[in-house]
């Protein structure tokens, strides 16, 4: 377990994870006051829906369905803020990117890969580990939003950076550029 989770923490510094934090970072951001509730929501709906995809019991999803879930949550931090409309956002994000995710598989996490369908919960609780740290860097930037001054303008800012960045990549996926940036992000991580 341990080994999943250190492997977990290394693939966070590759490129390929990308894909998962830099939305992570724009739910941190859009949901600024509620960010911890938000990055809990993203992480856990990376984390099962993943575990549902490698597994074998969901499919990827459509690339406009992808679009659509990124697309719903900025919207739904575009609401008037609350903490249910930050767990939505969250949920919303990490279902859309769990689908474009190309991990990157070292030893440990390819031999989870190779029976995970075989092994249930603890498959699951294993699966969870590792994803744990490839999102490690959100759990570093939420402690850092603790520290950011509390005044408006700043909220303003983060605000529109993190619905920004959820924006680009429900364009990028509806468009069809997501293949191609995520294989360009596994290329420069091998």
């Amino acid at each position: 377990m341990t080994g999943l989770l250190f492997e977990g923490l290394e693939s966070a510094l590759l490129p390929c994870s990308l894909i998962l934090i830099m939305p992570g970072l724009g739910v941190a951001g859009a949901s600024h006051q509620r960010f911890t509730g938000a990055l809990l929501a993203y992480a856990t709906s990376v984390g099962i829906a993943s575990w549902l995809r490698f597994s074998g019991y969901l499919d990827t999803l459509p690339t406009l369905v992808i679009a659509a879930l990124l697309a719903a949550a900025v919207v739904s931090f575009l609401l008037r803020p609350s903490q249910p409309a930050a767990i939505a956002g969250g949920v919303l994000s990490g279902s859309a990117t769990a689908s474009l995710w190309a991990p990157c598989v070292g030893s440990d996490f390819g031999n989870l890969l190779g029976d995970l369908s075989s092994r249930g919960g603890t498959g699951l609780v294993l699966f969870l580990v590792y994803v744990i740290g490839v999102l490690s860097p959100l759990a570093i930037l939420g402690a850092g939003l603790t520290l950011t001054p509390r005044s408006e303008r700043v909220r303003k800012l983060l605000a529109g950076v993190g619905r920004g960045l959820l924006a680009l990549l429900a364009i990028a996926t509806a468009v069809g550029w997501h293949d191609e940036l995520v294989s360009q992000l596994v290329q420069m991580s091998t």
